[in-house]
């Protein structure tokens, strides 16, 4: 099987962090700056650019900082991320908050964040809407909220379009919220067939689709089949219950191969971005694992028989799936 060669790796900047938790919040890691980050990540060679979450890493004040650290280690920034989850002001939503406040000030979060990744020479903003959900039942008006949110993403999106920005909108079922709007790859089509434009596309975090019940490579499917909506990919893994963060392909290692799979059928072009939070875990390790493991699946991909796989999905035999799998991942 073709497989892309010289393929880019990338991380968030979170999986070098303490790794607090509501349990442990100081962390389970000495806290280090953003300078010692950025020094770790550059001994895993396959990594050429980072995730950047706004006012966490990156913010007016310190992008100038921000951008000669990343180029004194030849590292790019891939995708700067808008904060309108972190601040108390967001308690109630962002975008969708009944507070007028709360949505100007989250307005202003997506407009800095884009401007940053202007700065940092970056095409693509990641907006993930984390506190735009409910909790309790009769607790919000859905569609009031919907609207809100299809009218920030064209707006932010008309904003972005004038800077040659791409704008990635993640998904996630929960967390914070026990229910987030944009919880699944279907929802954030909804959102990009509704404000149709060219610069708007889904960020596919793998951890995500798992505990939204998703088939992961599906999602890859239909993102595709939305007209070539998949801009962006997270690499992570979980138990299907909760977004544990865990290292790629440690706990469904088949659906990840799938997935990489289908990265390659839909002509992803994109990096390969792990978003991990190894509490325990030395997060060098952690992340030179996660990068081997896909490198390794990837290797194994490259040496099947495409005409195979074809065959097999064609014909929907699992028994041929299993034999295939066995033979060429257990040697």
């Amino acid at each position: 099987m073709k497989i892309r060669q010289n393929v880019e790796f990338g991380t968030t900047i979170a999986l070098w962090s303490q790794c607090s938790d509501r349990f442990l919040s100081q962390g389970y890691k000495k806290p280090t700056s953003f300078e010692e980050k950025i020094g770790l990540i550059s001994k895993i060679k396959d990594i050429k650019g980072v995730d950047l979450y706004g006012d966490w890493d990156v913010n007016p004040k310190n992008i100038d900082s921000v951008k000669k650290t990343l180029a004194d280690h030849n590292l790019k920034t891939f995708i700067v991320t808008a904060d309108v989850a972190s601040l108390p002001e967001f308690g109630k939503g962002s975008v969708t908050s009944p507070i007028k406040k709360s949505r100007e000030l989250a307005w202003q979060k997506i407009v800095e964040a884009i401007d940053m990744a202007d700065t940092l020479d970056c095409s693509m903003l990641n907006l993930w809407l984390g506190q735009d959900g409910y909790d309790y039942p009769f607790q919000t008006d859905y569609i009031w909220g919907w609207n809100r949110i299809f009218d920030t993403v064209e707006k932010a999106a008309d904003y972005a379009a004038g800077k040659d920005i791409k704008i990635a909108l993640e998904y996630k079922a929960r967390e914070p919220r026990t229910h987030l709007f944009t919880a699944s790859a279907a929802s954030m089509l909804l959102v990009v067939n509704r404000v149709k434009k060219d610069n708007v596309g889904v960020l596919v975090d793998t951890g995500h689709a798992y505990i939204a019940g998703e088939n992961i490579a599906e999602s890859l499917a239909i993102c595709t089949l939305a007209d070539n909506k998949l801009f962006y990919v997270h690499l992570n893994d979980n138990y299907k219950l909760w977004d544990d963060d865990m290292m790629a392909g440690s706990v469904h290692p088949f659906e990840l191969a799938e997935f990489l799979y289908w990265l390659e059928k839909v002509n992803y072009n994109g990096p390969l971005v792990l978003d991990m939070f190894p509490y325990r875990e030395d997060p060098l390790g952690a992340a030179t694992e996660s990068i081997e493991f896909v490198k390794q699946i990837r290797n194994i991909l490259e040496g099947l028989d495409e005409s195979e796989i074809e065959e097999i999905l064609r014909k929907q035999d699992s028994v041929l799936s299993m034999r295939m799998l066995r033979k060429h991942f257990f040697k």
